[in-house]
């Protein structure tokens, strides 16, 4: 069997391994972290899921880690059935969008999903507050909570999510499954891609040696993580890993800022910046691998018209996969004559699976740089800092 992902490290290597030898084998003897021991109830969540699956509308109210697995499980496999459902994510209290999604939905034909892990998030009860009077499921941990108390009094079905799992590393539990259930996809290869992911890293090793060797640039001053990413399904993803990488790195003034895109559009508006601006700057290539058949360019007959001295048709014949490899291969060349740092990195493919390890990939990623910088992996102390500050204006204080 193919290996689920290739990495390259070639143009990271400058500085060696062996420098951070005995702090790599220490990280990858730890004994696995709390997200990958969880074993999700697929079947009370698909059964959850059966009174929404025929809804015209649905609307998913959270924030950050609650739903940014979903966002990207949406983006990706969950395309196509975002084009014959109306799937409305509200992620803010910005009244102009909330205001617009109550004008053209029905009770009669609309169910809402309302997550929380800690079920007292602010933001999502007040968004709350504009569907009463909708079937309504909330999603949150056991225990006293303002969400729970609101379901239990207006008998919603309420379903758990663990208490130990934080938002950001909730791809696992119905904070993502549900939703993704709710719209039709196969859940249980979803979580099995995302458990494949965790074995992955409990066997091999390359991908936290892809951490350390991010993490020697960075101590060299490369503090920007530039992550293009050419798939329009893995890009979706984008939010997840930036949130992941920042609320799980970014600590104790340590970790990287991540610039994460989906390319090529990345060339259009950040190349400039990456190549010729502070040389502070290392990336990592994101792609997938396609099967053949793609569409070929021009096959179908001739284009005379010009195109740098030939006929478009005569620069054709290839197919449209070709040309996206071309993109990014053009901006891994000026990087590598520049003598920038980059790394690559390619997924196998893109199904339910492949996106799930790709989620799964990228919770390890952020708990390994996590711990090669000495900083705890979980909890967001600036964060719930700001959240206080933001009731007492809300107060008038």
């Amino acid at each position: 069997m193919r290996s689920p992902i290739e990495i390259d490290r070639s143009h990271l290597s400058e500085h060696p391994l062996e420098l951070i030898e005995d702090l790599l084998e220490e990280v990858h003897t730890l004994d696995p972290p709390p997200f990958t021991i969880y074993e999700p109830d697929l079947g009370a969540i698909a059964e959850a899921a059966e009174p929404i699956l025929h809804c015209k509308d649905i609307v998913i109210i959270g924030h950050g880690g609650s739903i940014t697995t979903f966002r990207g499980l949406l983006g990706s496999v969950g395309r196509e059935r975002a084009f014959k459902r109306r799937i409305h994510i509200i992620d803010t209290v910005d009244p102009l969008y909330i205001k617009t999604i109550i004008g053209i939905i029905d009770p009669a034909s609309t169910h809402i999903i309302a997550i929380s892990r800690s079920g007292n998030t602010l933001t999502v009860l007040e968004a709350l507050t504009f569907f009463r009077g909708f079937p309504t499921t909330v999603v949150t941990i056991p225990g006293e909570s303002t969400l729970r108390s609101l379901a239990v009094r207006a008998g919603w079905n309420i379903v758990d999510v663990p208490v130990e799992i934080g938002g950001r590393f909730s791809g696992r539990t119905a904070s993502a499954l549900l939703p993704a259930a709710a719209i039709g996809l196969d859940i249980e290869r979803i979580s099995r891609g995302i458990g494949d992911a965790y074995e992955y890293n409990v066997k091999e090793r390359d991908v936290l040696d892809l951490c350390g060797s991010q993490y020697l640039w960075e101590r060299m001053g490369k503090r920007i993580l530039y992550l293009p990413v050419y798939s329009k399904g893995l890009s979706a993803f984008n939010d997840l890993i930036t949130q992941l990488m920042h609320e799980t790195v970014g600590k104790d003034r340590k970790g990287m800022t991540m610039l994460c895109f989906e390319g090529p559009e990345s060339q259009h508006h950040t190349n400039q910046r990456i190549l010729d601006g502070p040389e502070d700057v290392q990336a990592l290539f994101i792609s997938v691998n396609r099967p053949p058949g793609d569409p070929v360019l021009w096959a179908g007959g001739k284009a005379d018209e010009q195109y740098k001295g030939m006929s478009l048709s005569d620069t054709g014949g290839y197919p449209l996969s070709r040309a996206m490899e071309a993109e990014q291969w053009g901006v891994m060349r000026s990087m590598e004559d520049l003598e920038l740092p980059f790394g690559g990195m390619v997924l196998r493919g893109e199904n339910e699976e492949d996106v799930g390890f790709y989620v799964g990939l990228w919770q390890y990623i952020a708990y390994y740089s996590a711990l090669l910088r000495r900083v705890d992996p979980f909890g967001q102390p600036a964060v719930d800092a700001s959240k206080e500050s933001a009731l007492s204006y809300r107060l008038g204080k």
